[in-house]
C-alpha cells in the first residue's frame, strides 16, 4: 500500500470581534488569574439577587413584610462592606459618577433615620446617580473606565432602587431596573475581547482535504487569553465543535463582563 504524504498548510488568519451571549467554559482555556478584587466582602455580596429580591416582593404580590426584608437586606450589606465598596467606587474614571457613587454609599446605612421629605429627595437624588452612571458607561470609550465602573453597577443600583422603595417611590423602580440590564448590556458590548481564527488543512498527494483544523483565540483588554478548537477528518466533525461564545466569555473572565453575563439573564427574568 502506497503511503501518502500529507502537507500542512496555513489556510490565514480571519479578525473577528465576538458577540455577548454563552457561558461555557473551553477545554483549553488559559488559566485565570483572579483579580484582587475579588477578595473583597464587597464583591461578594449577591447585588443582583438582593434587587432581584426587591422586584419580587415588589411585583410578584409579596409586599409588606418581605419587601422590607429585601430592602433591609440591601442595607446591611452597604453597612457591612461601605469601604471595600468606597475603594472600588474610587477607580471610576468620571469624577462626577464617583462623588455620587461615593456620597450615596456613604449616607445610605442613615436611611433609616431620615425623616420622609428628605428620604425622598434623596432617593431622586440617587436614581439621579444610578441614571449618571448609565450614561457615562454609554459615552465612555476606555475599557478600563467601563470595567471600573461594571463592577460597581450592581451596588449603585441596589442603593437606587432600595431608596425608592424606602421613600415609597415605587413608580420608577421597573425603569432602574431596565436602565441596569441596559448598563450591563452596554459593558458585555464594550468589553467584548479581540478575537482571531486560523485554519490549518492537510491534503494528501492527490490535494484532497484530508484534515481541517480551526483554531479560534481571544484577548481581553487585560491581556487574559482563551482559545479553543475544532477537528474534521474527512469532512466529519471529531469531537466535540468548536465554541466562540465559550472562548470569548473565558478571555474575559477576570473582568465586569463577566459579571454582567452572569448577571443579565437574571435581571430580565425579574422585569415586570
Amino acid at each position: 500500500m502506497r503511503k501518502r504524504l500529507l502537507v500542512r498548510v496555513a489556510a490565514g488568519v480571519l479578525a473577528a470581534t465576538l458577540g455577548v451571549v454563552g457561558v461555557a467554559q473551553p477545554a483549553t482555556a488559559a488559566p485565570a488569574q483572579a483579580p484582587a478584587a475579588k477578595a473583597n466582602a464587597a464583591m461578594a455580596f449577591d447585588w443582583v439577587g438582593a434587587v432581584i429580591a426587591v422586584a419580587g416582593a415588589l411585583y410578584g404580590g409579596g409586599g409588606g413584610s418581605n419587601l422590607d426584608a429585601a430592602v433591609q437586606q440591601i442595607i446591611a450589606a452597604i453597612e457591612e462592606s461601605e469601604a471595600n465598596i468606597l475603594n472600588h467606587i474610587d477607580a471610576i474614571a468620571s469624577a462626577e459618577v464617583r462623588a455620587c457613587a461615593r456620597a450615596h454609599a456613604i449616607e445610605f446605612s442613615d436611611i433609616n433615620n431620615m425623616s420622609t421629605s428628605v428620604r425622598q429627595l434623596w432617593a431622586q437624588a440617587a436614581t439621579q446617580c444610578a441614571a449618571l452612571a448609565t450614561a457615562y458607561l454609554d459615552a465612555v470609550v476606555s475599557k478600563n473606565a467601563v470595567d471600573n465602573l461594571g463592577h460597581v453597577i450592581g451596588e449603585i443600583y441596589a442603593i437606587a432602587i432600595a431608596a425608592r422603595v424606602k421613600a415609597n417611590l415605587l413608580n420608577g423602580v421597573d425603569l432602574l431596573l431596565r436602565d441596569q440590564v441596559r448598563s450591563y448590556e452596554v459593558v458585555v458590548a464594550k468589553l467584548a475581547p479581540s478575537c482571531s481564527e486560523q485554519r490549518y488543512v492537510e491534503y494528501d498527494t492527490y490535494g484532497r482535504v484530508v484534515t481541517v483544523e480551526i483554531h479560534y483565540t481571544c484577548v481581553a483588554y487585560n491581556g487574559d487569553q482563551a482559545t479553543d478548537y475544532e477537528l474534521y477528518y474527512l469532512g466529519r466533525l471529531m469531537g466535540r465543535p468548536l465554541d466562540r461564545n465559550a472562548v470569548a466569555n473565558s478571555a474575559t473572565r477576570n473582568t465586569s463582563r463577566a459579571v454582567a453575563l452572569e448577571a443579565l439573564p437574571r435581571l430580565r427574568s425579574a422585569l415586570p
